[in-house]
């Protein structure tokens, strides 16, 4: 039982032995390295710190550029966007345009044909009021608000039109 402890106590006494002897050189290795990445971190002189702040500034200045560029760009797309939108809101409004005349037409000849009955009786329905059309807008606008009164309130908009005009449409 002795022998193997005294083998244990002359390995653990050869390991230190030797630890001294490859701690020293470890040692003087790192602190070698880590001395070099010292001295290159810090500048040599105060022509390489003006350089190194001049390379930051540098690099500022391009990535503003990029940003001013692209900036420009955006600028750029929602220009022609708002153009485009303008245009549509035009064709819009022209086709608003379009129907209120046509629908005011529709009416007239509503009020004009509506004392010929094709399809018997209206006795529920009420007479079509007279529309002309005419060539400003808001007039056109202010008369079929005025043929919207004069329908009974209550009933669904498709019969609300004339017996005239509800066969043609089933044909």
């Amino acid at each position: 039982m002795i022998e193997p402890m005294m083998y244990f106590g002359l390995g653990f006494l050869a390991a230190s032995l030797l630890s001294l002897v490859i701690v020293p050189l470890v040692h003087s290795r790192s602190a070698r390295l880590t001395k070099r990445r010292l001295e290159a971190s810090m500048p040599l002189s105060i022509e390489e710190a003006r350089a190194e702040r001049e390379h930051l500034r540098a690099e500022f200045a391009m990535s503003a550029r990029r940003l001013e560029i692209r900036m420009g760009e955006l600028k750029a797309r929602v220009a022609d966007l708002l153009a485009e939108l303008g245009k549509k809101t035009v064709a819009i409004n022209r086709l608003k345009l379009e129907l209120v005349e046509k629908t005011a037409t529709i009416f007239a000849l509503n009020a004009r044909y509506s004392k010929i009955d094709l399809w018997g009786p209206r006795a529920s329905l009420p007479a079509s009021p007279r529309i002309v059309a005419s060539p400003r807008p808001w007039s056109i606008v202010s008369a079929l608000r005025s043929a919207r009164a004069g329908f009974p309130r209550g009933r669904p908009r498709s019969d609300s039109a004339p017996a005239s005009t509800r066969g043609l449409s089933s044909g």
